[in-house]
């Protein structure tokens, strides 16, 4: 009985030692874990983020569109991301449709000293010491260095610094903490994913002076509020292609605000060109750079005699940059009047400040003529209001009707 069974011992270890020798054989070796697929559902979009700043750099295209029922405002930005050393530049371009709502197209491009409203192009560099900023219609760049906060909370240039790449205002800033609800395969190897993230994240997108024509948001982060859904897009090597977003949740249409007439808001986010930065592509600009420190001012602090610009890419119409007189400019002071007593309210202001300036004398004959007043919080913080008398001296210093 001892010899069979140690024949047929022996047979079966021998069929197990061919089985695994067939087994490791060439071609038959188990695939390597995917470094985002492979992983958890409800981790791959955080994990395709990381993948994706791991490639060093990527173009970067996105599209933000409001829509009413009388036209629509589309932001474009476009630019290069710098993931390794912490840089990226772009260009912003808003197109409005003619007949696109004054009072939306002021509150989203921000309004001005000067006829028209803010910014239609713009373009700025962002690495972590400072963010150039260079309006469409200006030949310099204004360096913004460290915390900017020049007039009560007023920050747009902040709003340029993004916390998951150089450039902020991007769906990228959304991405790290969103949880998957499904997935799906695309042709060539990608995943498609359906996600939604917070209201209140939705928010962080846009600049500080906007957020307020909004949904109210939560006082605590604990509260709910309605997610906004969110698609992103992986190609097979784990990294990011695309991000779309349907903000609509965010606009408020219990109010009478000047977004109250919008239909629809979107967000369409596209990252190629994926590799080593391109050298000078955020890059410091070249150029005349101003000091933002010493080159804006509320218009109530300039001078009279001192020319200024309109656009400093704050959104904030009270600031304005000092520039040379023998250069082009969009504006010249012509008198600093004060407006003693309690502020007597907005109408009432307006009328004594063209009163105080109705007398000013103007040497430059060109240009027309404006005026502005302090506003009620400046008036009590200091003391006394303040009239300040410009000329609006170049044709065009801000866009009207269509903007491209």
């Amino acid at each position: 009985m001892i010899r069979p069974l140690t024949r047929t011992a022996a047979a079966l270890v021998g069929a197990v030692l061919l089985l695994s020798a067939c087994d490791s054989g060439p071609g038959t070796a188990k695939p390597s874990p995917h470094p985002v697929f492979s992983e958890p559902l409800a981790r791959q979009v955080h994990l395709a983020l990381r993948h994706t700043r791991q490639a060093g750099g990527a173009g970067l295209r996105q599209t933000v569109t409001f829509t009413s029922g009388k036209g629509r405002a589309v932001q474009t930005l476009t630019g290069r991301l710098d993931f390794a050393g912490s840089r990226g530049s772009a260009t912003s371009r808003w197109h409005l449709t003619p007949d696109f709502p004054r009072a939306a197209r002021e509150t989203i491009l921000g309004t001005l000293q000067g006829p028209g409203t803010g910014d239609a192009v713009g373009r700025f560099t962002v690495d972590t010491e400072a963010v150039h900023y260079r309006a469409g219609s200006a030949g310099y760049w204004l360096r913004y260095e460290g915390d900017i906060e020049p007039l009560w909370g007023i920050d747009s240039i902040s709003h340029l610094r993004g916390t998951e790449s150089a450039i902020g205002g991007t769906l990228l800033e959304v991405l790290s903490g969103v949880r998957p609800a499904a997935r799906r395969a695309l042709e060539g190897g990608g995943h498609s994913y359906r996600a939604d993230f917070p209201l209140t994240e939705a928010l962080q997108l846009f600049p500080y002076d906007l957020r307020s024509e909004f949904v109210p948001t939560p006082l605590y982060d604990h509260l709910p509020s309605a997610p906004v859904p969110l698609t992103v897009e992986v190609d097979r090597d784990g990294r990011i292609t695309r991000a779309r977003a349907d903000l609509t949740v965010l606009l408020d249409r219990k109010t009478e605000g000047a977004l109250a007439g919008m239909t629809a808001l979107h967000a369409d986010l596209v990252l190629d060109d994926f590799g080593s930065p391109k050298a000078g592509a955020a890059a410091t600009p070249d150029g005349r750079v101003l000091d933002a420190a010493s080159a804006i001012t509320p218009v109530s602090e300039a001078r009279p005699g001192e020319c200024m610009d309109f656009h400093t890419g704050m959104r904030y119409s009270p600031l304005v940059a000092r520039v040379p007189c023998a250069g082009p400019h969009d504006g010249k002071v012509l008198a600093q009047h004060p407006l003693t007593g309690t502020y007597p309210g907005n109408e009432d202001a307006e009328v004594r400040a063209g009163r105080a300036c109705a007398g000013t004398r103007d040497d430059s004959r060109s240009g027309s003529r404006w005026y502005t007043w302090s506003s009620e919080r400046d008036w009590t913080a200091r003391g006394e209001g303040r009239a300040t008398c410009y000329v609006v001296s170049r044709p065009g210093a801000t866009p009207q009707g269509r903007t491209a």
